[in-house]
């Protein structure tokens, strides 16, 4: 006869056999302190790591918004609203003047050592499609600067709650775009690169209302990056972990909480769009390629020829197809990126047509003189 099976999850089952409860044997009771341990090894530890980005969704945003400036696009706003622990987001919103409200609209996080008027070049660019556009300053970014600190830090934890921060600053970012009648809550995406793929590539996971998302230069395993990035914050964060005798398992153990790829598989089935450079040693390349592995499907990948800086008219063209495919609903008969490719190609057409119309002309020149 089988013996019963106890099952733990993750594939995981104890079998136990028949035992008669009346025999000098091992009492089963004896065995509960084993199943709790078991359970306790073998249970997945994403319920933990998740709690690190819970909020109380009740809590008042104390919106302020107030008009700036209006362009030929859009008219813009500047915005504030309050997060966890009392700090209040800067922010920016793009509403287009183009088509009818509500809008689809694109939260934006910036790079290291950017702010939130970074997004204006992207506003320009995709209010004329018809999309809103919402940019923050990350946390010690932009209006958040405090003399002497950096999100970047030889301080892990002090990095650890900044990253939470942002996060859970995005999280309310979606909460206030709720709000706002002119923008359609049922189609927001996200974009963001380098810090704003790495710190996007969490929210996304963490922040089931995000419809559609695209990552540039995006990076997974934290202790990697630190490990093997060449961007001028890294290094004193590497001396200081050999000052201080802490390996890079012992760092990737205190990052887990904010290493994305502990959460990317997570952001499955919503459609992710990964943008990466081959030859990257801001973001390694390596990193890169961990997370877009871990990601789930749908899912597209590009690999440029190129480090951290990818070329942005190709990619803005894809990512602006992209949204338009799962925030919209449409498909242009023409894609963005052949435009530019055509765009990008002219001198060189222009060049073998060229070419064609000389060794046209030369031939019938050698027609006509062997005619004579």
């Amino acid at each position: 006869m089988a013996h019963p099976k106890i099952y733990f999850g993750n594939g995981l089952y104890l079998r136990v056999k028949e035992m008669n409860l009346m025999s000098k044997h091992i009492a089963f009771t004896s065995l509960i302190p084993l199943i709790i341990s078991l359970v306790s090894l073998y249970a997945t530890p994403q319920s933990n790591l998740l709690k690190y980005y819970e909020y109380n969704t009740d809590m008042p945003l104390n919106p302020k918004i107030q008009k700036i400036d209006e362009k030929k696009n859009y008219i813009q706003y500047k915005v504030y609203y309050t997060s966890i622990n009392n700090q209040t987001v800067p922010a920016l919103l793009f509403i287009p003047k183009t088509d009818t409200p509500p809008y689809p609209c694109i939260i934006f996080l910036h790079g290291y050592g950017g702010k939130k008027e970074d997004a204006a070049l992207l506003a320009k660019e995709v209010t004329s499609q018809g999309y809103a556009v919402f940019s923050i300053d990350a946390p010690l970014h932009g209006e958040r600067r405090q003399p002497g600190k950096q999100l970047y830090s030889p301080d892990i934890n002090a990095t650890k709650q900044g990253f939470i921060q942002a996060v859970i600053d995005l999280r309310r970012a979606v909460d206030l775009l709720e709000t706002i009648p002119k923008i359609d809550k049922d189609r927001i995406g996200y974009a963001g690169g380098s810090m704003g793929g790495i710190i996007g590539a969490i929210f996304i996971s963490v922040e089931p209302r995000i419809k559609a998302a695209v990552l540039v230069v995006p990076g997974g395993n934290m202790s990697l990056m630190i490990q093997k990035s060449q961007h001028s914050a890294i290094p004193p964060i590497r001396e200081y972990l050999k000052e201080q005798g802490i390996s890079y398992d012992e760092l990737q153990k205190t990052l887990d909480p904010i290493d994305p790829i502990n959460f990317i598989h997570l952001y499955s089935p919503r459609p992710l769009q990964i943008h990466l450079g081959k030859n990257d040693m801001i973001v390694p390349a390596e990193a890169g390629k961990q997370l877009a592995e871990k990601a789930g499907q749908p899912k597209e990948i590009y690999w440029y020829n190129a480090g951290h800086g990818l070329p942005l008219d190709i990619v803005l063209a894809r990512a602006l197809d992209f949204f338009d495919k799962h925030l919209k609903g449409t498909k242009p008969s023409i894609s963005r990126e052949f435009k530019v490719q055509l765009i990008r190609n002219i001198p060189l057409i222009i060049l073998f047509l060229t070419i064609i119309t000389l060794a046209i002309l030369i031939k019938k020149n050698m027609i006509g003189q062997s005619k004579q």
